[in-house]
């Protein structure tokens, strides 16, 4: 697998889906040249750790979690996101995952 590659957690696929593949199209596109990775239990007790120690787990969403957790195992990870507060917020303890914001 190249260092480059595009990795996406499972769960961003319910959380950015609406299953209509109509209004879906783009997210699609996007995801078939991506490669979709199966959430672990090791990656949710890290996503769930990573939550806890913002101090604000209750406003913080699970999915973003997850992928500051599974970003946190890639070589050189760049996460891009439309809400970067909460991922910078996540990805505090694991400075070598970068955030980038779509805006």
């Amino acid at each position: 697998m190249a260092a480059s590659a595009i990795q996406v957690p499972a769960v961003v696929l319910a959380e950015g889906l609406t299953g209509d593949h109509r209004r879906d199209f783009h997210a699609n596109r996007l995801l078939r040249a991506c490669q979709i990775r199966d959430v672990t239990e090791p990656c949710a007790r890290e996503a769930a750790r990573l939550r806890t120690a913002t101090g604000r787990a209750a406003t913080i969403c699970a999915a973003d979690a997850i992928v500051a957790a599974y970003a946190s195992t890639c070589p050189g990870p760049v996460v891009l996101t439309s809400d970067p507060q909460d991922l910078r917020s996540l990805a505090r303890q694991h400075p070598n995952v970068a955030i980038q914001s779509l805006d």
